[in-house]
């Protein structure tokens, strides 16, 4: 079998507690789950990986493909390496949508699912392609202007507008992002886009693991999304945070904490470890 190198990762917590994967946004790493890790270690053992192409996880050769199934195949390696058989698995944004396609591809190693912000993908093809071509521009723009520019331009979006509502925690978030490697950020947005995600909207009804479908009340696009998603699979469960938009763990991560930690107790994640 190929030898995979094992991803950089945070562990906060110590055994016998329940193991829970948290994986990152676009342009984020493992720090970004800090203050949410902390604050479960006393429940869980927060495992903190860097996704490829972020943080310290720039060791894989960059001609390497990036696709949803290698990064899935990375994260099974990560979980076996640490020598457990099922893990909770939590996602944010591009974070919830490899979180979501490892669950349906690989649901012997997860035991509950959390998605932050997270969509299935875009469910016709003539959505993906204009969106491929969309984030193609994107990594041009990164590798010709610089990711400082690319980053202050990213979140002017309306996706982040609410984050503007605390000064620090935005300059924080934005100044963070703009340590990337260009290049494996412009690699990032264009071999993982929506654009290039298989739809996973047909398989939703395959998905048995207990999942929560967290969106903030002022991200109105992904509340849309998650009631959608609510008919489909058939043991989800919906919060919509209040006074929240799209990165709900940093602009309010105590009722985010509330809220998954609630959830997890009565999840096969919990139980088998109680």
């Amino acid at each position: 079998m190929r030898h995979r190198r094992l991803w950089p990762y945070r562990l906060i917590g110590s055994p016998p507690k329940p193991p829970l994967v948290f994986l990152h946004g676009y342009l984020g790493s493992g720090e970004d789950w800090l203050q949410v890790a902390e604050q479960c270690a006393a429940q869980f053992r927060c495992i903190l990986p860097d996704l490829p192409g972020h943080g310290q996880n720039t060791h894989q050769p960059f001609t390497q493909p990036l696709s949803f199934e290698v990064i899935a195949e990375g994260l099974v390696t990560l979980i076996e390496a640490l020598g457990l058989d099922r893990v909770g698995l939590v996602g944010y944004s591009m974070g919830g949508r490899i979180a979501l396609y490892s669950a349906l591809r690989r649901p012997q190693q997860i035991s509950a699912l959390v998605l932050e912000s997270c969509s299935p993908g875009l469910a016709t093809g003539q959505a993906r392609r204009q969106r491929a071509r969309v984030d193609d521009r994107r990594a041009k723009s990164i590798l010709a202007g610089g990711l400082e520019a690319f980053v202050d331009h990213w979140y002017d979006m309306e996706l982040f507008g609410t984050l503007k509502s605390q000064p620090c925690l935005f300059q924080e978030i934005r100044e963070k992002r703009k340590m990337n490697d260009p290049e494996w950020a412009a690699k990032v947005i264009s071999e993982l886009s929506p654009g290039r995600q298989p739809s996973l909207w047909p398989e939703l009804g395959g998905l048995r693991l207990p999942t929560l479908l967290l969106a903030g009340a002022l991200d109105s696009n992904y509340v849309e999304i998650i009631a959608a998603m609510d008919q489909k699979i058939p043991k989800s469960k919906v919060e919509i945070v209040p006074e929240a938009g799209h990165n709900i763990h940093l602009e309010h991560p105590s009722r985010f904490i509330k809220l998954v930690v609630d959830f997890l107790r009565e999840s096969p994640l919990f139980l088998s470890n109680s």
